[in-house]
Formats: C-alpha cells, sequence, structure tokens
C-alpha cells in the first residue's frame, strides 16, 4: 500500500455515536408525505456538532423553517407510465394428424437436468472465441447462462432429424409446404430436395411454420428448447452429446446422410444434435430466469408469446469448440432457415422455462466481515445540513442543468461512517477472487466489466483482467479507484466488508459539510481541484471534504444507494431520506468539473447523475452505520 494503515479497531467503536432524539432506520422508505411529523420531539434548530464546519445563516434558517423551499413547488404531475405494445406471435393452424412417420424414437425419462452454461464458462468461450476468429458476431454466449436445475415430464425424441424423403411424403399429401430453393452459394446441390440420391439428408431451408405444420401431421410436435437440450446432453451438464472433450469428426457436417456420425450420439442415443446448421425448437426466444447481463438486448418483461424470434439449438456455425451444445442461436419463425428439425411426443411442458424451474445455480455470495475495519472511515455526526443547489445553471439553450437537484432544503441525518477513500482496483479484485468470478455473481447481476489481457483495444478503458478464471488489476492500475463496476457489484462489495452504499443524503453531507459549499474546499473554483484526472485516492490536497473525505469532487463517478427521481428533492423527507422507493435508474455522484468560460460553476458536490443499475459504469465507496443490519 502507498500509504499506512494502522491496525483496525475491532471493539470499541470511537466516537461512540449519538442517536438522533427519536431513531430512525437508515433505509426507512420515503414516501411523498411530509415525515417530519412523525418526529415531534426534534429540536427545530440543531447546533454544529464538534468538529463540524461553522454554519452559516441561511443553513440556519433552512434548519429553523426545514419546510421552507426557495419559490414555491410546483405541482407535481406523475408522468404517464407507458403501456408496453406488443405484436403476438400468430398461431399456427392445427394440422389434422393423418401423416405417418416410422423413424425410431427415443425415450427420455421424467426428471432434473442441468441446463444452460455456468456464466463464467459462457464468458471465456466467449473471449477465445473472438481472439481466435476475429469475429465477435458469432463469439457472444452470455445468453446461455446462468446454468439452471430444470424438471421436464418424460418425452419421446426423434433419433435423427426428419429427412427430405419424409418431408416430401408431406408435401404430396398437400400438407406441407415444398422446399424452396436453395442457394448454390451454400454449398449444397440445387436439386437437394428434390434429388432421390438426398432422400436420408435432412430437410432444411424451411420456416419455422412449415417444421410445426409437418410434425402436427404425424401427430408430434417441436420440441422446447429445454427439452431438446436434454436430449441432447443428458442430465450431468456435458458440453457437447458425447462428453466434455472437443472432438471435431463427432460434428454433423452441413451436408451429410442423418445417423450417420454415431460417434456424436448423446447419453440418451439421439444423434445428430450438433450440426453446423442446428434445429428449430417450439421457444420463442427469452432470456434465461436470473440473467441479467449487461450485454443483451433483449428486455426480460417481453412475454413468451410475443416474441419475435425463436430458438434455435445445436448449431455450431464455426465448427469449433466454442459452441457448447447450450449454444443458442435465433431466427425468425416466418424465415427460410438453413436449420434442420425433428419433432417430439409426450405430455407437453409448462409454456414457459420460468415453470419448469428448480433451481438457479449462481456463485454463493461471500460471508461478511465479522467485524467492520474503520481505520480508513470517516465519522459523520448526527445534525442538520442543506442539501442540493439555491442557483440554477442555465445552458446555452435556456436549459437548468441543476434541476434535478433543486430546490435545496434541510436534512437531518443519524451519525455514521463512510469511506475516507473510494474502493481501489486491487480491493475489487480481492473481492472477485474471493466470489469466483464476476458475470452474473453479484445476487444474479453483472458485478463489473473485466476483460482478457489480450483484448481488443476497443476494451482499453477496462482495468480488471482475468486469465484462468483470477482476477488482477491491469499494471499501473493497483492504487487507482474502481471503475466499470455495476450498482450491483458495488451493494454486493460493501456487503462483504460489512457495509453499505451510503445513501444519496450521507454522500453529500460528508462532501460538503453543513455550510452549502460547492466544492470540497469551498464556494470558488480553485484550478489545483483538477478532477478530470483519475489520481491516487488522497493524493490532492486541496480535494478533501470539510470532514477529511477524500476525491468526492470527480475521480470516479460514485454509485449511492438510492433510486433516482427527478424531482425527488421537492418531497424529499427531511430525516434520513433515502429516495424513491422504487425507480428504473440508481443515483451516482461525484460529476467533476470546473466552471464554463463565464467562470460560473457549472456543476459542484451537489449535481446527480443516474444510470441504470445493471450499467457497468462508476466506482464508489462504502458507509457504515454500527448495529446495522
Amino acid at each position: 500500500w502507498w500509504r499506512p494503515r494502522p491496525a483496525a479497531p475491532t471493539v470499541t467503536l470511537a466516537p461512540a455515536l449519538t442517536l438522533s432524539p427519536t431513531p430512525s432506520p437508515v433505509y426507512r422508505l420515503p414516501s411523498r408525505e411530509d415525515s417530519r411529523s412523525v418526529y415531534p420531539s426534534l429540536p427545530t434548530v440543531t447546533p454544529p456538532a464538534p468538529g463540524e464546519p461553522t454554519v452559516p445563516a441561511e443553513a440556519l434558517a433552512m434548519r429553523a423553517a426545514p419546510t421552507a423551499t426557495p419559490g414555491a413547488p410546483p405541482t407535481l404531475t406523475p408522468l404517464p407510465t407507458p403501456i408496453a405494445t406488443f405484436t403476438l406471435i400468430p398461431t399456427p393452424t392445427p394440422v389434422l394428424s393423418s401423416g405417418h412417420d416410422d423413424v425410431l424414437m427415443i425415450d427420455i425419462p421424467a426428471g432434473e437436468f442441468i441446463m444452460g452454461s455456468a456464466s463464467n464458462d459462457a464468458d471465456q468461450r466467449g473471449w477465445e472465441c473472438v481472439t481466435s476468429t476475429h469475429n465477435s458476431a458469432n463469439c457472444t454466449f452470455p445468453d446461455e447462462s446462468p446454468q439452471l436445475i430444470v424438471n421436464l415430464p418424460a418425452f419421446k425424441i426423434d433419433q435423427v432429424p426428419v429427412t427430405n424423403a419424409r418431408y416430401q411424403t408431406c408435401v404430396q399429401a398437400q400438407v406441407c409446404n415444398p422446399v424452396p430453393a436453395i442457394s448454390s452459394a451454400s454449398g449444397i446441390p440445387e436439386d437437394y430436395a428434390q434429388n432421390a440420391t438426398y432422400n436420408d439428408y435432412p430437410v432444411r431451408n424451411l420456416t419455422w411454420y412449415d417444421a410445426v405444420t409437418y410434425c402436427g401431421w404425424v401427430g408430434k410436435r417441436l420440441p422446447t428448447e429445454e427439452e431438446w437440450e436434454k436430449a441432447a446432453r443428458g442430465t450431468e451438464g456435458i458440453s457437447y452429446p458425447w462428453g466434455n472433450t472437443w472432438n471435431a469428426e463427432y460434428l454433423t457436417p452441413q451436408f451429410s446422410a442423418v445417423g450417420t456420425h454415431i460417434s456424436g450420439a448423446s447419453p440418451y442415443g439421439v444423434l445428430d444434435m450438433l450440426s453446423e446448421t442446428g434445429e428449430w425448437t417450439s421457444t420463442p426466444y427469452h432470456i434465461y430466469p436470473g440473467n441479467y447481463d449487461y450485454r443483451l438486448p433483449v428486455r426480460s418483461d417481453v412475454p413468451y408469446n410475443t416474441a419475435s424470434s425463436f430458438v434455435v439449438r445445436g448449431r455450431s456455425i464455426l465448427a469449433s469448440y466454442y459452441h457448447w451444445v447450450t449454444a443458442r442461436s435465433i431466427a425468425s419463425p416466418g424465415r427460410e432457415y438453413p436449420a434442420t428439425f425433428r419433432c417430439v411426443q409426450g405430455q407437453t411442458p409448462p409454456p414457459t422455462l420460468d415453470e419448469s424451474l428448480v433451481h438457479i445455480n449462481l456463485p454463493t455470495m461471500p460471508s461478511p466481515a465479522d467485524t467492520v475495519d474503520l481505520t480508513e472511515m470517516v465519522y459523520i455526526p448526527e445534525g442538520a445540513f442543506v442539501m442540493g443547489y439555491n442557483e440554477p445553471y442555465i445552458d446555452s439553450r435556456g436549459n437548468n442543468e441543476r434541476a434535478n437537484a433543486m430546490p435545496a432544503h434541510s436534512v437531518y441525518l443519524d451519525a455514521f461512517y463512510i469511506d475516507r477513500y473510494e474502493v481501489t482496483y486491487t480491493e475489487y479484485v480481492n473481492f472477485l477472487n474471493t466470489l469466483g468470478g464476476n458475470e452474473l455473481s453479484c445476487n444474479g447481476f453483472n458485478c463489473a466489466r473485466v476483460r482478457r489481457p489480450d483484448a481488443s483495444s476497443s476494451f482499453a478503458d477496462i482495468h480488471i483482467l482475468v486469465e484462468d478464471g483470477r482476477y488482477s488489476p491491469e499494471p499501473g492500475y493497483e492504487k487507482l479507484p474502481a471503475d466499470h463496476v455495476s450498482w450491483y457489484g458495488a451493494t454486493a462489495y460493501c456487503a462483504w466488508v460489512g457495509k453499505r452504499l451510503p445513501t444519496e443524503a450521507e454522500w453529500e453531507k460528508a462532501a460538503r459539510g453543513t455550510d452549502a459549499r460547492l466544492f470540497p474546499w469551498g464556494n470558488q473554483w480553485d484550478p489545483r481541484g483538477a478532477t478530470e484526472d483519475v489520481h491516487i485516492p488522497g493524493s490532492q490536497a486541496i480535494n478533501v471534504s470539510p470532514y477529511g473525505v477524500y476525491d468526492m469532487l470527480g475521480n470516479r463517478v460514485e454509485w449511492v444507494a438510492d433510486w433516482y427521481a427527478e424531482d425527488y428533492y421537492f418531497f424529499s423527507p427531511f430525516y434520513n431520506p433515502t429516495g424513491p422507493s422504487a425507480g428504473e435508474d440508481r443515483v451516482l455522484r461525484s460529476l467533476g468539473g470546473g466552471p464554463d468560460l463565464s467562470g460560473q460553476p457549472r456543476f459542484g458536490l451537489p449535481s446527480r447523475l443516474w444510470e441504470t443499475p445493471n450499467s457497468s459504469l462508476g466506482g464508489f465507496r462504502c458507509a457504515y452505520t454500527p448495529g446495522q443490519d
């Protein structure tokens, strides 16, 4: 360490905390009702606690009349809740079960099986694939995680995909659509579907609807995604149908007769389950339960019956070890697609994967520390302070850039501790290594963005490296404050060290004291506080708050505990505000930057940012109240 760390106190917490006249929990849910009436015994004016900065007259006036705000607050009109509209997937016309298909079917017993991949496995394969092929479009596997335990009823599945000959019987019965012409660029003969030479080859270039029609005609149905995977890998979660070791000779190439690659059989004896083309399933594309990966563009609230694409399974487009049998592809149901298909019989499983789910295999969060190290924490005494801006900042377009941090208002906080410095890369990496990973590991969400040492230059701003399952700071960044951490990752780290994220009000009081200053050093910009440059925490002597907390202006933007609402300051409670009870974004503080060209301060300590909690955007520091849960 670049700075000495004295021994941590573990028994006596000094100074002792003095409870407010009526204690309140730190994480009490706020409401739009004025909560001050709940605390009638609190004094209207609180003198500065020992060690607090001198309180200016305007702040004392706000304490004496905590309901006062600059001007009349506007009438709050709730924003209309947007109603998502979805287009239902057309239901295929039921087909009379009048056909016949004498293909051998394999019994798949009822019970549980392992579905999907551990998130770290999927991420590792993705990076290896991109590094080797430079084809990122075919090397993204986060949607096959997390690993699940799923329970299915018994069913039967075709041992091999539907062949040209079998499909042609449905065409001749005038039930199925003819196979469209196949482009010569595909490497497949143009008469592939009609030439008897290829009768035993899998039919391809059909739409999802064509596959559904055929299976219905022979008294069967398309398998669900989970049925397909269980038939392909058994119950133990193997990587390929034949086991855990890659063998290119076991893969079914796109131009070969069905059932000819016996060595690639699944544990149940199902053939051709991993090929260069893949197979249609009946499942609309949806992310797995428990997957909140920041890279997935598909919304988790899209209903299953409105998804625009269907899952294709068993496709190893690069014919390489990267594509485990868990890999997922997608295609529009009306698109002619090179995938093959097979049919199943048996009790139809629940319509969504959530209903078959038994367990989500996520890394276990490490136990929090038994004692809290207070040597690098600062004690913030109880009392009131001024929160928010008094004056607007009007930009060149007439917008008030401080609107979401107005009006200034008085807030009373119980005593608490806050970290003197931001959490560094070294400290956060120690947490990741204890956790055993970063992807989807922080209570089911992504902890932080990381990269491989040989990643492309587009990842140059990511300074947490991962190699062989171990994490380390990029050389030269060990003592710098961690960045690209999600709100979930920050919350999980603080819990690991026995602390929590500070509330927005706690963060601001620790940053500016009780005299409503704009910057840690006062109200006038000082060029020595050049906050755009990232620096070692504590190395800027001027960037220290009245309480002795460093780097609260700039360096890294910092997550706090609160949900974000643009108008929250109009109805924030007086005592221990904790932000709205719900929302879409979380608050970030510590927006750096000096004055504009006219010398007017543009941003300061009260400025607020917001971002979705799963975005890996900022850094953080922790807070602590003795006796907290």
